[in-house]
């Protein structure tokens, strides 16, 4: 049985990603610093701080693969520039880099074959337009005026430490660029400047469920990939069964949904057939930029096929329907 190591396994995309793998049959490890919820009793679980050098002690160090979703991001943090912005530099510099080091180190010593990592899309910022669709290995486009810089930068540094790791050693290092991604989580809140918030998408959810007007917020023409937690767990799955030596690949769908699409599709699907939702368009609301992706690379090279819109909105729907999350968010 082969064995996966999964750093961030506590959080959603990370607990998803080790329900996928034991799925197909892997034995599977996690690292996190919150203490793991029961359902996941298949997780041979380590609870820890991939800043805490001592921690590596006690991992296995057997392992086929190594998937790292750990770090830290502006919606987990409890501070932000604006709060405090000491505490959140140094979080970002102590886990995003000094945490990723460690765990590279882990790698490197014990010769581990294969490693993931998730970073961010957020490096390519100032690419983002209209008329543009992000390629794989773009030129740097951080924006050093934006409300992800710090973030960005740490990320970035962290991959690139990946990246020549990978060219130095004989490991096969993969780079997995996230937007954000959509799934049904334990929690509905996010963290803004350290208080809890309701998704905006849940919101959205939320609203059409009960036959609430649906707001429209910035350009309704604005184009964006929505991108699906199974686009990103097949993209995984994939790089490591591929033979390549290597890469980075955007985790997106190359669909480009404007926001009106976006809302008036949540409105179809999880909408009271009974009831004539009213859209309201808010156009002086800021609005996420757009930032659609080139796939054709991911298709061609690894047999990628990205879950569309309608697609990923039918399986959240089920998601929440079979899981009884409207009772357990207290809907």
């Amino acid at each position: 049985m082969k064995k996966v190591l999964i750093f961030g396994v506590t959080g959603n995309s990370g607990k998803a990603c080790a329900q996928r793998f034991h799925n197909d049959g892997w034995e599977v490890f996690g690292v996190g610093r919150r203490q793991l919820s029961a359902e996941c009793a298949y997780v041979n679980f380590i609870r820890g701080d991939i800043t805490d050098k001592n921690l590596f002690t006690k991992l296995p160090k057997d392992i086929e693969l190594i998937v790292n979703m750990a770090g830290v991001q502006p919606s987990i943090l409890t501070t932000s520039e604006k709060t405090d912005m000491t505490k959140t530099f140094n979080d970002y510099v102590n886990i995003n880099i000094v945490g990723v080091f460690n765990i590279l180190e882990f790698v490197r010593v014990n010769e581990i074959p294969n490693y993931i990592y998730t970073t961010t899309h957020r490096d390519l910022e100032m690419h983002w337009g209209y008329d543009t669709r992000l390629k794989n290995n773009m030129e740097l486009g951080i924006n050093y005026s934006g409300d992800h810089t710090m973030y960005a930068i740490t990320k970035t540094s962290a991959k690139m430490i990946g990246d020549y790791y990978g060219t130095i050693f004989n490991t096969r290092v993969f780079n997995l660029r996230l937007p954000m991604i959509f799934l049904v989580p334990d929690s509905p809140y996010y963290l803004k400047h350290g208080r809890k918030e309701l998704m905006p998408f849940l919101k959205i959810i939320k609203n059409a469920m009960e036959g609430k007007d649906l707001e429209i917020w910035g350009d309704p023409k604005l184009p964006r990939d929505y991108v699906h937690i199974d686009n990103l767990l097949n993209l995984i799955l994939l790089t490591y069964k591929s033979n390549l030596k290597g890469g980075t690949f955007n985790v997106g769908t190359g669909e480009g949904v404007t926001t009106e699409e976006f809302v008036r599709s949540i409105g179809r699907v999880f909408g009271d057939k009974n009831n004539q939702i009213k859209y309201i368009y808010k156009n002086e609301k800021n609005t996420y930029k757009c930032a659609v992706y080139d796939v054709e690379e991911q298709k061609k090279l690894l047999g990628y096929e990205p879950v569309m819109l309608d697609e990923m909105l039918k399986r959240l729907k089920n998601k929440i329907k079979c899981g009884n999350y409207i009772e357990k968010w207290g809907w």
